[in-house]
């Protein structure tokens, strides 16, 4: 399995969860809530409201996200979705578990169903691959948040229409 920290549309009661959680396009299980050990600056992009987490090690915030392991499948299918390499790149960060339920949006239930463990606790720390933004020189300069929520206060929710051509180039 691969373990992933997701922060934006992929978490739990955001728009693109429930292309996370699809059977049909590998193995998902939910390993806990948790933030990254680094900061980084997380993003609104403006064209379509789409969070994104620059690599710029040392500033921002200690972002807040979600921790899931997936297949290789999965894995395959994230790659694709993120479109990685172009658009995102996946690297291997640290993040940190919380005992936090401050993810926005995230469904208790989910997190209650997660595997009780050593491992999930609080302040331990796990290796994970995350997808971090390209075009930093385009988004740098916006303001940074520590914690996604579509619908949030800042007004700014994600416009699905992105996401057309992604399930139309899918279903080709």
């Amino acid at each position: 399995m691969n373990r992933i920290f997701v922060y934006g549309t992929l978490k739990n009661g955001q728009p693109n969860h429930f292309r996370l959680m699809d059977p049909g396009t590998g193995t998902t299980l939910f390993v806990g809530v948790g933030q990254t050990v680094e900061k980084y600056p997380l993003v609104i992009e403006r064209s379509w409201n789409m969070p994104c987490l620059l690599h710029e090690p040392g500033t921002g915030w200690h972002v807040k996200g979600e921790i899931y392991d997936v297949d290789d499948e999965k894995m395959k299918f994230l790659d694709y979705f993120e479109d990685h390499p172009e658009m995102y790149t996946r690297t291997v960060i640290l993040a940190e578990y919380t005992n936090s339920k401050d993810t926005q949006c995230s469904d208790p239930d989910s997190q209650s169903s997660a595997p009780k463990s050593k491992e999930n606790q609080p302040n331990t720390r796990s290796e994970c691959w995350c997808y971090f933004y390209n075009d930093r020189d385009f988004v740098r300069d916006l303001p940074h948040i520590d914690v996604y929520d579509s619908k949030g206060d800042h007004g700014l929710e994600y416009d699905a229409s992105i996401d057309a051509k992604f399930d139309k180039d899918k279903k080709s």
